[in-house]
């Protein structure tokens, strides 16, 4: 019990410490190094090595993704070649198995003393600090597990040696495949499994030809993992996800052919891992080799991936009005052409608020998109817009840049909460739509939403008096009507919830309107002053 109960503990360390490296060194990393990451990603060969290099800082190919992805939706890389980054972070994540092949237990002992005395005594001093005590400490944790998981595979080892389970399930590389499939599914990562595949090698209790099924089989579950991601992104998300699912399906059959061959050429394999005495580092380099070769694989193989994935998975219409039409990632090197084009794409995403009511307005354009889809593609786009002003920030633009960045900012989140809060009111009004007062009511927004949209197509130009004259406080006249509506008996309860909803609501997008105005307004203000 007591060998078992020091397994689940070296293992438990070992989790622990992924989760924190990982979780620290991402916002250690900080905006600046992400911002340095996206303009290394220019060629094939530094598109590789900004990819290794992320995937060893971020020790998750999932996390590097979403990294690429929110730059792509942001304008700040193009869909083409970055897309392949995150392949590459899949070399960068296979160092940790050879990490853990080197005993490094005496370093992760001294880290973690040295951790907690700091934690004890509050030695750390701000965010970033405190967040490379945690990297360290998680750094130290996942080496330490790795060290007890060794100590408690000799005992294990023991036990487990001669008996009829044991020697039937070492000798069957489907079961030995199904092993590792299951520790990478319940990790969500292929290289924890491999690590401890390494662990078990260097510790005596699986042979190198036996441990070749089971880092095939963890290699092969990250398949599952990528293809389950794709159906819930975007283009740019899905291409990033298939081509990791290509390289993993690359490097599981580089992984099998290994395989097979030291199953049916044992006596080969010993002449070839017969280089070195460490056969858990060799396990890790071949790991490492099998990543390497699906990444080459997949950048052969990027073109027939997209075309399949463009056939299978076409654009929907969220996906098509959310795609930026100004926002140009060249544009970014200067600042005043930037916010420029952040101007007309925010002013094109505003000119569409009348659009959301449409479907519940009695002279609405039916052919007009859904209020669920509008409100989808606004929320993509104002994240995009506010994507690609995080990318100007980082560039570190003057003063007077840095405000109208800012300004452009809030509008980008007002617009899309205006976005969510006329979708909202257009549910509302569809539940209360055969009553006059709704039908009025939607009206009134109409108007004032074409003012909005009028005044945002002017890019603040005309004088925000008049529309802001337009969106003066209704709450009076909102609560009037709400006592009014509460004492009708004609109206049915649902048909009064509904105009009550569409009441508050109608409120709140007025008090949105005016901040989203003012905005453009302010921005036309300062970027006429200079």
């Amino acid at each position: 019990m007591a060998i078992v109960a020091l397994l689940m503990c070296g293992l438990g360390l070992f989790f622990i410490g992924v989760r924190s490296l990982s979780a620290n060194l991402v916002p250690l990393v900080g905006r600046r190094a992400r911002a340095a990451f996206a303009r290394a990603l220019l060629g094939p060969f530094s598109t590789a090595a900004s990819g290794t290099l992320a995937g060893m800082i971020t020790q998750s190919s999932t996390a590097v993704s979403w990294i690429v992805v929110a730059f792509v939706r942001g304008g700040v890389l193009n869909e083409g070649r970055p897309l392949l980054a995150p392949t590459w972070s899949n070399v960068g994540t296979a160092l940790l198995p050879l990490i853990v092949a080197i005993d490094t237990s005496v370093a992760a002992g001294i880290v973690i003393g040295m951790v907690g005395f700091a934690t004890y005594f509050r030695l750390a001093r701000g965010d970033r600090m405190r967040n490379a005590l945690d990297a360290a400490l998680g750094a130290a944790l996942l080496l330490y597990g790795m060290h007890l998981v060794s100590v408690a595979v000799g005992p294990v080892r023991e036990g487990l040696m001669h008996h009829p389970w044991w020697d039937a399930a070492v000798q069957n590389p489907w079961v030995l495949g199904l092993i590792g499939a299951g520790f990478s599914l319940a990790a969500q990562s292929s290289s924890v499994a491999a690590a401890i595949a390494v662990a078990a090698v260097g510790g005596g209790l699986l042979t190198i030809g036996e441990a070749l099924p089971l880092v095939a089989g963890a290699n092969a579950a990250a398949i599952v993992n990528n293809a389950a991601l794709i159906p819930g992104e975007t283009t740019p998300g899905r291409v990033v996800f298939a081509l990791q699912a290509v390289q993993k399906a690359g490097g599981s059959l580089l992984l099998v052919a290994v395989a097979v061959v030291a199953a049916l050429r044992p006596d080969l394999t010993e002449q070839v891992f017969a280089f070195g005495h460490d056969v858990g580092a060799e396990l890790a380099l071949v790991f490492l080799a099998a990543q390497v070769g699906g990444s080459l694989m997949t950048m052969a193989l990027e073109c027939p991936t997209r075309r399949v994935l463009a056939r299978l998975m076409p654009m929907n219409a969220v996906e098509t009005l959310s795609q930026p039409a100004f926002l140009l990632r060249e544009a970014l090197t200067d600042p005043a052409a930037a916010l420029d084009l952040s101007t007309r794409e925010l002013a094109r995403l505003s000119a569409r608020l009348p659009l959301l009511l449409d479907h519940v307005r009695e002279e609405g354009d039916p052919a007009s998109p859904t209020p669920p889809v509008l409100r989808a593609a606004g929320t993509g786009l104002s994240a995009s817009v506010k994507a690609y002003l995080a990318a100007l920030l980082d560039a570190q633009p003057g003063r007077h840049e840095v405000a109208v960045a800012l300004l452009l900012d809030d509008g980008a989140t007002n617009a899309g909460a205006l976005h969510e809060a006329v979708a909202e009111y257009a549910e509302a009004a569809e539940a209360a739509r055969a009553l006059p007062t709704a039908q009025r009511l939607t009206e009134a927004l109409h108007l004032l939403l074409g003012a909005v949209a009028e005044h945002a197509e002017s890019l603040g130009a005309d004088e925000p008096d008049l529309v802001l004259s337009l969106l003066g406080h209704r709450d009076h006249l909102m609560k009037e009507l709400r006592e009014r509506l509460s004492s009708q008996d004609e109206i049915s309860a649902a048909e009064q919830n509904a105009l009550f909803r569409m009441t508050v609501l109608f409120e709140r997008i007025v008090w949105l309107a005016r901040r989203l105005v003012n905005d453009f307004a302010q921005v036309h203000r300062s970027l006429a002053a200079h």
